[in-house]
């Protein structure tokens, strides 16, 4: 009966060709955590900088298709205050704010390794807002003067919260440093402002094995 069992066994895995091994996980994490709070009362956001968010080291196992997966999730603050301000005779006054958040993942190799490849390999834009006022109210109104002028203000506040997923690919068995950071771009005309602040985050580091499906994955 045995023997019986073990022929059709191997009658079986002939037919149908060998039995597919599955891939896993090796169950490396990895994370860190800033519970520092965005706000926005009287318009006091930070930033101006880059924030580092994540500094670590992971070691990572040899075999093919090994892969970590970053993902900084994180609240996000942008505020925009566009502000005009123009006299009698004066032709279209425009203001503009804009503020954006990035993220950036960097991984370096410590154990002598070739450069993984970081997807993707330029910052992801969390945030971004772009707010414009443009009007000829000014020029049209006697009562606006140099001494007194006449004034146009627009203000606008947002918080999200985000999440992506950094996938690294290209690894060989050793260390490598990993650096998740943030920063903020601003860009306005006087005497409008633009902030940004990101707060609270938390970054994961995940090493996974990655297989290939016989018909991929498309979008």
């Amino acid at each position: 009966m045995k023997s019986a069992i073990i022929l059709s066994l191997a009658l079986v895995i002939a037919a149908f060709g060998v039995v597919p091994a599955f891939a896993q996980s090796s169950g490396s994490f990895n994370f860190n955590a800033d519970t520092t709070a965005c706000t926005d009362i009287g318009g006091l956001l930070g930033g101006g900088t880059s924030v580092t968010s994540l500094k670590t080291t992971m070691k990572v196992s040899s075999g093919n298709g090994v892969a970590l997966v970053i993902r900084p999730s994180a609240v996000t603050g942008l505020l925009t205050n566009v502000s005009l301000s123009g006299k009698f005779g004066d032709a279209i006054t425009t203001g503009l704010a804009q503020a954006a958040i990035q993220f950036s993942v960097t991984v370096t190799p410590l154990s002598g390794q070739a450069a993984p490849r970081v997807i993707p390999g330029a910052p992801v834009t969390y945030d971004d807002r772009f707010t414009q006022i443009s009007t000829n109210l000014f020029g049209l109104l006697a009562a606006c003067t140099d001494l007194v002028p006449c004034t146009f203000d627009f203000n606008e506040t947002t918080l999200s919260a985000h999440s992506y997923d950094f996938v690294v690919t290209g690894l060989s068995s050793g260390n490598y440093g990993i650096l998740v950071s943030w920063a903020p771009t601003t860009n306005f005309t006087a005497p409008s402002k633009a902030m940004a602040c990101v707060g609270p985050v938390v970054v994961t580091t995940e090493q996974v094995k990655m297989f290939n499906q016989s018909i991929g994955i498309a979008f």
